[in-house]
Parts: structure tokens; sequence; C-alpha cells
């Protein structure tokens, strides 16, 4: 083998090294990309084992640098930090509405009672009777706002569902298309280098979305699937994701995955910025929807129920200031199209009512379970009667059942729409019936009564008030806001230090490069000299003759 055929190889060997190393320096900053390197092997050896010659060397693949192991440690860190933010988003919203002056609940009350307390100085003066129906509708007001604002975060739930699923599907897309290139483009010992980037970053980026497991093939394509081993990518193929539901339907808004004709509802935490709405719907808006709308079921019934006992200054019976919360409407939702056997749904105590939905099921054989959602208690079960209408009590709450119904199942919320609901319904200041019967229209003895709610205990077995429930609530909210805080900030530093270790073990290093320029400018220059010296060395051997 010629000394000029070997030196050529080193030039060419050399020069694709200067390639590489400059296609690297370019790619610096481009998300995504992976260091590559020139994998250098000798070529043959002439007669091996008596007197070995070397015939050059061989450049023929260009490797990634890459580690699966860190690559898999990212996408779990990129979906925890999806979820961890996502949830807390929504958690400080709800924390900044809640200690709002504008509309907290605790300075509602406040306003109301101290309005009722001014007047039981004067009992007739009209005008703190006025003062005292401004600052009803200034309370009502700020439940009805801040379920509002639960009702809008609601929607916002809804919406970024629907564009996370567009871009799930889009990525899955993605994914798929790549697997097929690399099966075409993916030659002998030389894999497409960017494809494989591209892919993997397409995977980091679903990862924010959703958590996935991602299965590599021996032929280099990826399987990639959910949490719950739901699969998204197989090969070439993939399947998508949509939502359906609505803002009041009995669990908001779900994920549905679609394979082939088969719609699979997504279940569980699904992790990722999907898994973070997904939480924050079930749990936390939930219970506060609840929370709020507890507070003004008690409110009316015990405000309406101590005016009801009194006279007005026109010698009347007492009326109610708020409108009747204790049959709340849109509280029984049946879960499919044959459910029908709850009539009705009635408020009965308001002080035993729990911050929860239930979910009611009959099976085949007439057996019924109520489960309180908020601990996946039992909190009623038997077996109906199988005639007429069986009642069920439970939490403060009845409902009326057909009593030959089976298969029936339903979500009951009897207090989600409670803080919509509530209004001011009186007008007239005259018909606040601030005395007792009998007692004139100077007496002032039904009005202490309604002033002494205000310290009363009404909420959770009587051992609340209804600030300090609200307080409470508050408190329970700002806890998990600090621990979401926390997770969050925790997810964060862990993407942030795996995407560190992924840089460094496969990013592109400017000075590392840079020196790897001047070598391989150098191996490049040798080679060179080589030829020029195989050339000189031939043309003094023809000189000879």
């Amino acid at each position: 083998m010629s000394l000029t055929h070997i030196a050529t190889s080193g030039l060419l060997a050399s020069q694709k090294a200067l390639t590489v190393a400059g296609n690297n320096i370019a790619n610096a900053e481009t998300e995504g990309y992976s260091r590559q390197t020139v994998q250098f092997q000798p070529t043959y050896t002439l007669y091996p084992g008596i007197g070995a010659l070397g015939t050059g060397v061989n450049s023929s693949s260009v490797s990634r640098i890459t580690s699966q192991f860190l690559t898999a440690q990212m996408w779990e860190s990129q979906a925890i930090a999806g979820e961890t933010n996502t949830h807390l988003s929504y958690l400080n919203d709800l924390d900044q509405w809640l200690g709002s002056d504008n509309m907290s609940l605790a300075k509602g009350f406040d306003n109301f009672f101290t309005a009722l307390n001014g007047g039981a100085i004067d009992p007739v003066e009209s005008s703190t009777r006025q003062v005292i129906l401004a600052e009803s509708n200034g309370l009502t007001g700020r439940f009805n706002t801040l379920f509002n604002q639960l009702q809008g975060q609601a929607e916002v739930v809804g919406q970024q569902l629907n564009a996370a699923a567009n871009q799930i599907n889009g990525l899955l897309t993605n994914i798929a298309g790549f697997n097929d290139q690399l099966r075409t483009l993916s030659t002998g010992s030389q894999p497409a280098n960017e494809i494989l980037d591209l892919r993997d970053q397409a995977v980091k980026d679903l990862s924010e979305l959703v958590s996935v497991n991602v299965l590599q093939h021996d032929n280099g394509s990826y399987s990639v699937y959910m949490k719950s081993g739901q699969p998204l990518v197989l090969a070439n193929q993939h399947n998508s994701l949509s939502v359906e539901g609505l803002v009041d339907a009995a669990d908001g808004f779900q994920m549905i995955l679609q394979t082939g004709n088969t719609k699979i509802r997504v279940t569980g935490d699904p992790g990722g910025t999907v898994g973070g709405l997904l939480q924050y719907q079930s749990d936390q808006l939930v219970y506060a929807r609840n929370e709020m709308g507890r507070m003004a079921v008690v409110l009316a019934h015990e405000i309406n129920t101590q005016l009801q006992a009194g006279e007005d200054l026109n010698g009347n019976p007492g009326t109610s200031l708020f409108n009747d919360l204790t049959t709340p409407v849109g509280a029984a939702m049946p879960l499919d199209a044959v459910s029908t056997a709850v009539s009705s749904l009635t408020i009965t105590d308001t002080n035993q009512l729990q911050s929860s939905d239930y979910d009611f099921r009959v099976d085949n054989a007439g057996n019924y379970r109520v489960v309180r959602r908020l601990d996946n208690t039992d909190v009623a079960a038997g077996v109906l009667s199988g005639a007429g209408t069986d009642t069920l009590t439970f939490d403060g709450i009845e409902i009326n059942v057909d009593a030959t119904a089976t298969d029936q199942a339903y979500r009951l919320a009897p207090l989600r729409y409670g803080a919509r609901e509530i209004q001011t319904m009186m007008s007239d200041p005259s018909a606040l019936a601030f005395a007792a019967p009998g007692n004139g229209i100077g007496d002032n003895s039904n009005l202490l009564d309604l002033v002494a709610i205000q310290s009363k205990g009404l909420i959770n077995g009587g051992t609340s008030t209804l600030v300090t429930a609200y307080s409470g609530f508050v408190g329970e909210v700002a806890v998990q806001t600090s621990r979401s805080k926390t997770e969050a900030a925790g997810g964060q530093a862990l993407l942030s230090q795996v995407e560190s270790a992924v840089g460094t073990y496969s990013g592109v290093n400017l000075d590392e490069e840079a020196a790897s320029i001047l070598r391989f400018q150098q191996l490049y220059s040798a080679n060179a000299r080589v030829i020029s010296v195989a050339r000189s060395t031939f043309d003094a051997l023809l000189a000879m003759f």
C-alpha cells in the first residue's frame, strides 16, 4: 500500500474531523443538539502476522455523545417541573383572591355584622337599616365574585387542556415521523444524528406536558407510553389525545386517549402540565367551591331563620333576607343516561354539612352506597326497599330515591353553586324583622339574636364560626400554596441539575472544540506533508532512471 494512499486517508479523516468540530461550534446554542465526534479506526493490515504494515485510517462513523440514563432523567424531571409549576400558578391565584380586600369573605362578614350592630342602637332608623341591606348586597357580591373567579379558572383549565392536547398530538406525530425517517435514513453504522436529536427534543417537549416512559428498540425506534401504560407512539404509528367535558360537568374537563375507534379516559396522575391541571381541577378547585358554598348556605339559613322569628316595622312576621339555598340547583348530576333514580336533594342540617361532593351508586341488585369524595368515606350504604321512594340521609343532606332503581350512578354536589346562587332578596328596609313578636317596633331583641350569629358555632359540627371557618380555609390554601412552592422549586432545581449534567456530557464546549480544531488542523497539515514527502520521494526515484 503506497505512502500516498495512507496519507490521503489521514487527510480525509482529519478533514472530516474538522468538519464535525466546526458543526459542533455552529450548533453550540441549538436546543437539543448533542455534540458529535468522529470515530477513527485503522484499516486492514497487509501481511498480518508476517511483517504487518498498516494501510491508513477509516473515519466512516460520526457519533452523538449522549447518555440514555441522563436523557431519561431529564424527561422525568421535565414532567415533574411542568406539573408542579402549573399546579402552583393556579394555587397562587386562589391564595391571592381569598386574601384580597375586595373579595375576602372575612371582610364581608365583618362589614355585614358591624352594620347589624349599628342598627341595635336605634332599630327603627331607616338609614341604618339601609346600610344593613347595602352590606348584605356587598357580602353576597363577594360570594358571587369569588365563585366567578373560580369558574373562570375552571374554564382556563379546559382551554389549557385543549392547548396541551393539540401540542401533544403534534409532538406524537413528529416522534412517529422521526421513527419512520430513522428507519429509512440510518444506513450501516452511520445513524442520522440530527434526526435522533430532534426526536429526543420532541420527547423532552412532550414530557413537559405529560409524563412518559420510553422504550428504545433494537432497530433504534422509540415506543412512548403514558405513566399508566397506555401507548402513545409505536414505531411510525401514534394515538391521539382530546378533551371532553364542560366546566359544569360532574368531573369538569377530562383528557381522553383515542386508540383507533376506542376512547379511554386518562385516569390517575398523568404528570406534566396536564397532570397539574387535572389535579387542581379535581382537588383544590372542587374543595374551594364547596367550602364557599357551605358558608353561603349556612349564612343564608341562619340569618333567614332568625329573621323569620321576628317582626318587622309594619308588625308583619319576618321574611328572609337571602334566597333559600337548602334546595340547591344542579346538585344531583347523573353520570350516565340511564340514571334517573334521584328525584330531589335537600339540605336538612346546615351544621353537619361537609365541603365535599358525593358519589351515589346503586348496583343491579338494589344495593346502594354513598361515598364522600373529600376523604373517600362511606357515609351511607344499604339496600333499597324495592317499593315507592326511599329517603336517604347523610352529612345534613337528604335525597329521595326511586326504591326500585338499579344500575344508577350519580355525582351529588349540594354546595357547588352555593356561592354563585346566594342573593339578597329583600329591598325594603322596613321589612327587616328586628323586634320580637308583640314587643313593639322599637324592640331590638331579635336584632341582637341576629348579631349573635357572628360568634355562633355554625360549621364543622358547631366548632367554627363563619369567620373562623373562612380563616381556616384561607390558612389551609396558604399552606397548600407554600407546599406547592417548595415542590415547584424542588422540581425546577432538579430539572436544572439534570440539564446541567446533560449539557456537561452532551453539550458543546467551545474551548474543547477550539482545541480540537487546532489539533485536527495540525493533523491535516501533517498528512499533507506526508503526501508531499511521498511525492518528492517518488520523483527522486524516477530521476534515478
